[in-house]
């Protein structure tokens, strides 16, 4: 490792898990946000530094090739190393496959795969300079099995999964770590439009359809996000190499 400041790149870094896990990897590298709102990406950095992190914020949409290119042009210009590039951005929309809309689909594969492949090849010549590093891709527990009216967003999680997998065969003996990490149903803005979605398409009460979700994870609960962030932060320690290549699932065993 160089002598230059340790950096974690994250991807739709202002809020939900992206904002868990900036606020977590900010304890142990200096961090990189990017997303579409700068003032959820300023409102982070500004926790990050009230608690003695290093925090900067990039305003780019994943889905430009430039937009990766400049976030690590920001990183090398701060005099920063690459360590971890976390893919955490990303969109879903339920509803019925025959009638789903073409752009929202596109929409979706847009942001999921072709976002975090965007950052991916950005980041891979300081990452491969450097014989070490993660990339972290946030899949889902939908990138390994099939749920009703998700087939778009299911389709972009199996997506990353098979990616990641397709990463750490190629890169593996040039010292980098790729791992998906499969969460179930993480409270945030996503679950709460599922709650919604099942809402309308059954008929009843959000309490009626929070209950659905909840029982979905055998321990009756939604995964609070800062589970998730601790998942990458232990993941990006290095200290378990042969993770690599393998879906981490945190969905209390569904």
């Amino acid at each position: 490792m160089s002598d230059k400041i340790v950096a974690s790149i994250i991807t739709g870094g202002g809020r939900g898990i992206g904002r868990a896990i900036a606020l977590r990897l900010a304890r142990d590298t200096a961090v990189l946000l990017v997303g579409r709102t700068e003032s959820d990406l300023q409102s982070t950095c500004q926790e990050i530094r009230q608690h003695g992190g290093v925090a900067e914020a990039c305003v780019a949409d994943v889905t430009a090739s430039a937009a990766a290119e400049r976030a690590v042009e920001m990183a090398r210009v701060a005099g920063w190393t690459i360590h971890n590039l976390i893919c955490n951005a990303g969109i879903g929309k339920s509803g019925p496959t025959e009638s789903f809309p073409k752009e929202t689909w596109r929409q979706i594969m847009a942001v999921n795969i072709e976002g975090s492949f965007n950052f991916i090849q950005a980041c891979l010549p300081s990452l491969l300079a450097a014989q070490q590093g993660t990339i972290c891709l946030l899949s889902s527990i939908s990138g390994l099995k099939g749920y009703a009216y998700t087939a778009a967003y299911t389709t972009s999680k199996h997506a990353l999964v098979g990616l990641a997998r397709a990463l750490a065969q190629e890169y593996g003996k040039r010292g980098l770590v790729v791992v998906p990490v499969c969460p179930g149903f993480v409270a945030g803005e996503m679950t709460d439009r599922t709650i919604r979605g099942v809402m309308k398409r059954r008929g009843i009460s959000a309490e009626e359809a929070t209950q659905l979700v909840v029982r979905a994870n055998p321990q009756r609960r939604i995964i609070p996000p800062e589970e998730v962030a601790e998942m990458v932060a232990f993941v990006c320690s290095g200290r378990v190499p042969s993770l690599s290549g393998n879906p981490l699932i945190l969905s209390g065993g569904e």
